[in-house]
């Protein structure tokens, strides 16, 4: 399984992206107080919010050098970091109430054998919750760009693959939704000048430049905020998305 880590700060293009996922996933969870496993937690941030909110948390990842900054990091007594692969879990079955795991199927071929192990070792009224990139967004020109990923999927591949696997499954797309709705010259613009940054060549303009004109013209950073997505249910703006986020149900 091959890396790309997530770093657990504003300066990062994903950060708001990523940490809108937990956000989301954390309304989703019945109740608190549930031992939860974070696989693929990378920087550990995202294992870090959950236990905040009440829950015994287990980070999880195939690097050994990830688990050890998040361990220098994080120092609760509800949370813990191991060195898991998530193709074979060390856990009994039925262990955790909650298993959630962005962005991770798409890095390994043994995907279909990580999604049988997140059913094992979930409960019988457990969660899991996923998510992956939509390959025809990211990948458009039906070659997968990312170095990192072994495969994308469509919508239809992905929801097949989810469906043969669990009980009930319920897809939704995560959308960017900064300018959505508002009409105003200093958002038409401020989406222009934001195009312009992420650009090759543009981009390595300092940080600290870019979000100060874009705080200039719209108010916010250059990179998104978790307030500047959310998720949609309708087929058709789903596969739009530029990532897929999955429920299901053992």
């Amino acid at each position: 399984m091959s890396s790309e880590r997530q770093l657990n700060s504003e300066n990062n293009p994903w950060w708001g992206e990523h940490l809108h996922r937990y956000q989301e996933a954390a309304k989703l969870l019945p109740k608190k107080h549930l031992k939860i496993l974070d696989i693929a937690c990378g920087s550990g941030f995202g294992s870090d919010f959950l236990a905040q909110l009440g829950n015994t948390v287990i980070g999880g990842d195939v690097s050994e050098s990830a688990i050890a900054e998040c361990r220098s990091k994080f120092n609760r007594s509800d949370i813990s970091f191991e060195v898991v692969d998530g193709t074979n879990l060390p856990y009994t079955d039925e262990t955790f109430d909650v298993i959630i795991s962005f962005e991770t199927i798409e890095h390994t071929t043994k995907y279909q054998k990580m999604l049988n192990e997140f059913k094992r070792v979930v409960k019988k009224d457990g969660v899991i919750i996923l998510s992956t990139p939509n390959f025809l967004i990211n990948s458009p020109t039906g070659i997968i760009v990312n170095p990192y990923h072994t495969q994308e999927w469509t919508y239809e591949e992905l929801y097949e693959i989810l469906n043969n696997t669990f009980s009930n499954v319920k897809l939704l797309g995560q959308a960017y939704t900064r300018y959505r709705n508002k009409r105003q010259l200093k958002y038409r613009i401020g989406k222009i000048v934001e195009n312009i940054f992420y650009t090759r060549g543009v981009r390595k303009l300092p940080i600290s430049f870019q979000d100060k004109t874009m705080k200039m013209l719209i108010g916010e950073p250059m990179y998104p905020l978790p307030n500047n997505y959310s998720f949609v249910e309708e087929l058709n703006e789903i596969k739009k998305c530029k990532t897929f986020f999955a429920i299901c149900k053992p």
